[in-house]
């Protein structure tokens, strides 16, 4: 027996109900989850940067091939340079002691605190030992949960054995919550031929302050979709002895406890190419 046409209208109300309701969950979660989406950018990029093959290629022995990089973080940490005391010193300077300019007494210190990650030393390049430095973006919708050891809360297990030591020894109650970062070899040939990895400056946490990154539980809402004044903190990694002839694929991600680690997602992650000859 057929439906009569009143159950049959019915029906249609409910579903139409039902499609209405979930266009509008569908942009409220476009609205309200953006935090999810926060970015981990790698510098120095390329004119044609490509997040699935990002490659730094250059030969130390060779000045030319280098420069380019040198050049594009020097203009890239142009907008950290200042003349206001920054403690510590969020980045380092882009004044080469060579140039015409005379470092400020606040940005001398950021070289010195920063080395060899500074453009005395042109970032590690000339050695064939690279800096490469790293940024979060897309922050204004996100609130970051920090791992520390001042809340009790599991641990990930695959968290590298030097952050769950960080904790330790800079503790939240004294240092503040840290956003934390970790750069590896993406595949087992990779962790073989990287080398070892120093995060730069060396003195502080590896990650990024959280009462330095402009947050939305820090800035207006309704001004979260302008630029930050300030620039955001900078993490430095520097490798050491990277093998030559060969590239090598680099992965960095974030640990919070809110953004869930995904290798085919670019959420809280960066991969990037070396290649030193």
């Amino acid at each position: 027996m057929g439906l009569d046409k009143r159950t049959i209208k019915i029906i249609a109300i409910v579903v139409a109900v039902l499609i209405v309701l979930g266009g509008i969950t569908g942009l409220l979660l476009a609205l309200f989850l953006p935090y999810r989406y926060v970015v981990l950018e790698v510098w120095p990029q390329s004119s044609e940067y490509n997040y699935e093959q990002p490659l730094i290629h250059f030969r130390a022995s060779d000045p030319g091939s280098w420069h380019v990089w040198y050049k594009r973080i020097s203009d890239f940490l142009l907008a950290y340079e200042t003349t206001v005391p920054d403690d510590p010193p969020r980045a380092p300077c882009s004044i080469h002691r060579h140039d015409q300019r005379m470092p400020a007494p606040n940005c001398e210190r950021a070289l010195n605190m920063w080395a060899p990650c500074n453009a005395d030393n042109f970032y590690g390049f000339g050695l064939g030992k690279p800096c490469v430095f790293l940024r979060l973006n897309n922050i204004h919708y996100w609130v970051p949960e920090p791992y520390n050891v001042s809340v009790p809360m599991a641990i990930p297990q695959d968290m590298p054995n030097y952050l769950k030591m960080a904790m330790q020894q800079y503790p939240a109650h004294r240092y503040g919550d840290y956003v934390w970062v970790s750069c590896n070899g993406e595949f087992s040939s990779d962790e073989e031929n990287i080398g070892p990895i120093q995060y730069i400056p060396g003195a502080l946490p590896p990650g990024f302050p959280t009462n330095r990154l402009h947050t939305a539980d820090r800035i207006p809402r309704n001004t979260r979709h302008l630029p930050d004044l300030t620039p955001a903190p900078l993490l430095a990694v520097f490798f050491e002895n990277p093998r030559r002839g060969v590239v090598i694929n680099v992965e960095c991600r974030i640990w919070t406890r809110d953004i869930v680690y995904d290798k085919s997602s670019r959420v809280g992650r960066a991969r990037f190419e070396l290649y030193v000859e």
